[in-house]
């Protein structure tokens, strides 16, 4: 069994990482984890405090759980990575013209469809 430290750290790093993939397919999720202090994206900080804060919630009290704050940021997150919504981050550079050096964004895609209507012949 785990020390109370040694499970907080393990929480921050699985959300940290739940965070990383959600928003790795057009921000540079190392440049913005490796910010430190002021430099910090405040929105990111908050998301990543409110998902630490509930799977904590839910280890010791899982009957007393507010969801709101976890649906927000899941929310927020989904947006992210399906393309929906752009966030105030760096962005996620390409290699466009083959010199080695990352030099353009990553193109920011909704993705999705339109309803198909099937033909009747």
């Amino acid at each position: 069994m785990g020390t109370d430290t040694q499970i907080v750290e393990t929480i921050i790093a699985e959300m940290t990482d739940l965070i990383k993939t959600n928003i790795g397919s057009y921000y540079d999720a190392e440049k913005i984890f490796s910010k430190e202090g002021n430099d910090r994206s405040l929105t990111v900080l908050n998301y990543l405090k409110d998902l630490v804060w509930y799977k904590l919630l839910k280890r010791r009290k899982p009957q007393n759980l507010n969801e709101d704050e976890y649906n927000e940021a899941m929310k927020w997150l989904e947006d992210i990575s399906s393309g929906k919504r752009k966030a105030n981050l760096p962005p996620l550079l390409e290699d466009t013209d083959g010199d080695g050096v990352p030099d353009s964004e990553v193109p920011f895609m909704k993705l999705g469809s339109r309803r198909t209507y099937g033909n009747h012949w």
